[in-house]
């Protein structure tokens, strides 16, 4: 009892909202989280609070995305001899106001993409190797800050509402295999992927954001993963969701940054290799939940891989469209899409001028 008494006055003096479960029961709830339920659950069924999929996952540290209330949030979840304690953030980002700067950036780059494509012209005619070694530094450089801006672009649509959102029907198993045969045949990426999946597994869903969101991930896992590591790309079909599941035997992601794991710009940044602007799971977040889904994350521990499961909701109909805002700027050809996302980590010889021709 000293023991309940003493945890409950310490988060009592935590500003996030923050819960306690005990046998799939609410055992505590601070101010912040009665506040973000709209009530006191104490003594009520944790389901009442937590969604199912949350409570399901047997990982003792994971992190989640979750409508809490009316809210959507984060939820950072620890275990430890059978209590559960939920620390859930309220995202409420608002969308950044600067497009007139990136509208002159995206001028910019479109400028650099034009003159790169004549200087290699140029170098391929006198036959100069080392220029068209800089053409394709020029070109991965012209990819990485193309895919901050329109991470930028998907981003500020989402907190707007605004997200442009085509659905279909989409064989997700033919989508999945093909993405990957065609990221594996760039070259040498340093890791194998395995996909596992049944043979046909059709929904209705933005066949574009799709393929973004499992770029987005591929790119995560290879960037994370040593020389030879690998990476399992698996689709199970529930009786609700659709679950796309990323799992890597990368380095992982440190405990303490999970629960800020979809949160744009909070990475640490490593200056000992090029990274992206921390935008990528706060991208793939955004879309899943335009499928009405959620995302999982679950590190394993330092050097034991991070594993990513989306789940994508099966109740979408048939040409639901939301046409309010310009798709962000990626180019439909799947191949400037794969260079795009997967910029920081494929071999420099990807971005020659032939490769794209």
């Amino acid at each position: 009892m000293h023991d309940t008494r003493l945890l409950a006055a310490a988060l009592s003096m935590v500003d996030q909202p923050v819960a306690v479960s005990k046998k799939d029961r609410i055992a505590f709830m601070n101010t912040g989280a009665i506040e973000l339920a709209g009530r006191d659950l104490t003594g009520k069924p944790t389901a009442l609070l937590i969604p199912s999929y949350i409570m399901n996952t047997q990982a003792d540290n994971f992190a989640a995305t979750a409508f809490i209330g009316t809210k959507n949030c984060s939820v950072k979840v620890n275990s430890f001899e059978g209590t559960r304690f939920y620390v859930m953030v309220c995202n409420e980002q608002s969308p950044d106001d600067r497009e007139a700067l990136y509208t002159s950036l995206r001028t910019t780059l479109s400028n650099i993409k034009f003159a790169t494509s004549c200087v290699s012209i140029i170098a391929e005619d006198e036959g100069n190797e080392k220029l068209l070694e800089y053409v394709c530094s020029l070109n991965r450089s012209y990819y990485r800050m193309k895919r901050v801006l329109s991470n930028v672009t998907a981003l500020n649509a989402m907190a707007r509402g605004q997200m442009p959102f085509n659905a279909e029907a989409v064989d997700v198993t033919a989508l999945c295999k093909n993405m990957i045969d065609e990221v594996m045949s760039l070259g040498d990426i340093g890791v194998t992927i395995n996909f596992n999946a049944p043979e046909r597994i059709r929904i209705v869903a933005d066949r574009m954001l799709l393929q973004q969101l499992l770029l987005n991930l591929l790119s995560n896992s290879i960037d994370h993963c040593p020389h030879n590591g690998r990476v399992y790309v698996s689709l199970l079909r529930t009786d609700k969701n659709l679950i796309l599941s990323v799992d890597d035997s990368g380095d992982g992601i440190p405990q303490e940054e999970l629960s800020y794991a979809f949160e744009r710009y909070k990475h640490e940044a490593d200056l000992t290799k090029p990274q992206g602007a921390g935008m990528g799971l706060a991208v793939v977040r955004g879309i899943a939940e335009l499928h009405k889904g959620a995302v999982i994350i679950e590190s394993r521990g330092e050097n034991m891989g991070t594993s990513v499961r989306v789940m994508l909701s099966l109740d979408i109909p048939m040409g639901t469209k939301k046409m309010s805002a310009q798709r962000p700027d990626y180019d439909r050809e799947n191949l400037r899409l794969i260079l795009s996302e997967m910029s920081y980590c494929l071999p420099l010889e990807c971005f020659s001028e032939l490769m794209e021709d």
